[in-house]
């Protein structure tokens, strides 16, 4: 691995655009130092994008297998599952279009 790119919060603070295009045009990962502690890190955009991106899916896998395990813990089957979905989804596109029409 690379040794990671360090600048200081007042180098920051005195040269933020040079640091800032070191980023964006030159897709640098800078560590930001502060009295001696990383305190922030500086990545292009569109990594941070992907990350989040990525951290997102994660968060949603672990939700549905939490969802999967407690549907198995109460005894309920797919097809009970998938019923209540629909039945809340048409709920809730009647409670929407209802009230859209009686808005205008």
């Amino acid at each position: 691995m690379d040794k990671p790119h360090i600048v200081t919060a007042s180098e920051l603070q005195r040269s933020s655009g040079k640091v800032l295009r070191r980023v964006a045009q030159d897709n640098q990962h800078l560590i930001v130092e502060r009295d001696g502690y990383r305190v922030a890190v500086l990545v292009p955009y569109p990594e941070y994008e992907a990350l989040m991106r990525l951290r997102a899916s994660a968060a949603h896998r672990q939700l549905v297998r939490a969802l999967g395990a407690r549907a198995e813990q109460q005894g309920l089957t797919e097809e009970a599952l998938s019923g209540d979905v629909e039945a809340a989804q048409r709920q809730v596109y009647a409670e929407r279009y209802r009230n859209a029409g009686t808005q205008r």
